[in-house]
Formats: structure tokens, sequence, C-alpha cells
């Protein structure tokens, strides 16, 4: 069918926007009155509502940070500790999904010019992050702003991820079907087309494109003994950490000592995640935003005996 073949050109085009074959592939399904195609494509040309589910591929895991007073000390936009709060609230916290519509997305993506997406948390949220801190052991902690931050450069992942799941879609479609001239004749396929659907666009594709915030995976894999530099050196080298990177690690983590009671690590260690996560963010580490905070902070905190 040509409208099928006009679809696949525009997504194997990299320069063209998601948009128009989205909207061609909208016109497939409403004459094929398919409506599981039909409402993914009504989702992704005008957004997802917010009260409902959006698809893995639209789900990431960001950086929580903030400024914070400690004692006589600011500390301006280092990591912030969400361990102790409600594991619902917890996931929340760090949560990312991206509700918005294609031609949003693919807006967001050009015009922003500082490489970061953030929201900052409302003074109720930060209030609450306050207060499980200083239960945990640290009476003189004080908020004064937190956020959770990922890097713009998910959006180009996401817009990646439908068109690839689109195309995979439309070239299964063309491979069984591309002699099928009478739309008729194609409607009546429609059971086989939602399975290919099923197949290519809902049940496949690696969720970790995105959600690069698995915690359970990070932690099958980052065990190691206290004060164990040589397993500790290993595991960082395995993510891609530069030996520059980790001989400065090694050189700071023995000059402080962390807090048992709250896990908190110390300046040194601290600042040493914060660049690291920003080498995440502009590409020069790679690794997924989300896995590299929790991969650091889980090798450390190993390290120090503290899990």
């Amino acid at each position: 069918m040509k409208l099928i073949s006009n679809i696949i050109n525009e997504l194997v085009d990299t320069d063209k926007s998601v948009t128009s074959p989205l909207l061609k592939t909208k016109v497939l399904a409403s004459r094929l009155k398919n409506t599981e195609l039909l409402n993914w494509v009504n989702n992704e040309l005008n957004g997802y509502d917010f009260h409902g589910e959006v698809p893995e591929y639209r789900h990431l895991v960001g950086n929580v940070s903030g400024t914070y007073i400690n004692g006589n000390m600011q500390v301006n936009d280092q990591p912030l500790p969400t361990a102790g709060l409600p594991e619902n609230l917890e996931k929340s916290i760090s949560q990312m999904d991206f509700y918005q519509s294609v031609a949003t997305l693919e807006s967001l993506q050009m015009e922003n010019k500082s490489g970061i997406l953030e929201a900052v948390f409302p003074a109720e949220l930060a209030a609450m992050m306050e207060r499980n801190i200083k239960k945990m052991g640290n009476p003189f902690f004080q908020i004064v702003r937190a956020r959770k931050y990922t890097s713009v450069n998910v959006v180009t992942q996401i817009l990646s991820v439908i068109r690839s799941k689109l195309l995979d879609f439309m070239l299964k479609l063309d491979e069984e079907f591309g002699n099928v001239t009478e739309l008729e004749e194609l409607q009546k396929k429609n059971e086989r087309i939602s399975t290919i659907m099923n197949q290519t666009i809902i049940n496949t594709g690696n969720g970790n494109v995105v959600n690069t915030g698995d915690k359970s995976k990070i932690k099958a894999n980052i065990s190691i003994n206290k004060g164990d530099k040589n397993g500790l050196m290993q595991k960082l080298s395995e993510h891609s950490v530069s030996k520059t990177d980790y001989d400065e690690l090694i050189e700071i983590i023995d000059t402080e000592i962390p807090d048992k009671k709250t896990g908190n690590l110390g300046n040194k260690v601290n600042g040493w995640i914060q660049k690291m996560i920003g080498k995440a963010l502009d590409g020069s580490w790679q690794i997924g935003i989300g896995t590299a905070g929790n991969l650091l902070y889980e090798l450390i905190q190993s390290y120090y005996g503290l899990k």
C-alpha cells in the first residue's frame, strides 16, 4: 500500500519531524478502523493524559539535588538523600514522566539552550524531605531549594524510540501486506495488524533507553567489600569510568568519614559524584543519566560499609 511506503520513507529521513509520519499513520489507523493504533497515535500527537499512564519509553528516573544549609555551611546544588521516605514518595520524587506531544518534545529539543530539564520541588515537598533528613540524625539540616533534573538529550532519545518503533511497525506491515492494494482487504487483517503493533510498539524495545534508573539492576552488580579499593576501581572501570576519574576518587575517599546515621557522604566525595553526573549529562561519560548517580552512590556506600 502506497500510504505505508510513504510513511516508511519519511521515517528513515531523520532530518524530518516525526509528526508528519504520525499524522499519516493516523489516517491509516482511521481508514483501517483500528482503535488500538489510533489511540496510540492520538496520544503521541496530542500528548498523554496527566492523570494516566505513559509508555515505558516516556519514563525517566532523574537526579535529585538541592541547595541546603548544614549547620553554619551552605552547600549549593548537591545530591539530596531520599532514603527513609515512603517508598511510593521516594519513587515519585525522582521519577520524570514526559506527557507532552511529539511536536512539543521536538520544540523542546530545539529550543532548550541550557541542556538541562528540571522540575523545582514545591515548598511542601522540600519541607517533607528536610524533616526526613532531620529525623535520620541531622537536626541542623535546612533545604533552601530542591529539584530533580536530567539532560535534554533524553528528549532526543524519546523521539528516536518513537521513530524506531513506528518504523518497525510499518516495515512489518509492508513485509506482510505490501502486495495488498485494496483498503477493504487490509481491513480484514485488523487482528493481525493489532498483533504486529503489540510486538513492535507496545511490548518490545529496550526500556532502559530512557528509564536508566533501575536501582535493582544496579545493586545486583556492585557488591564490593568494605575498604576494597581494587574492587571499587574494577567496578568503576566496568562502568566506563576513566582511570583519571577513579584515581581522583581513590585519593579523596579515605580523607572523609561519612555519616553512618544518615548515609551522607563527605563534601569532597559528593563534589566528585556531582562532577561525574555532569560528565554523564554532557555525554563525556557514556552512561545513562539516572544510572550515573545511583551507581556511584551505591558503590561508594558499599566501600564505606554503609550497605
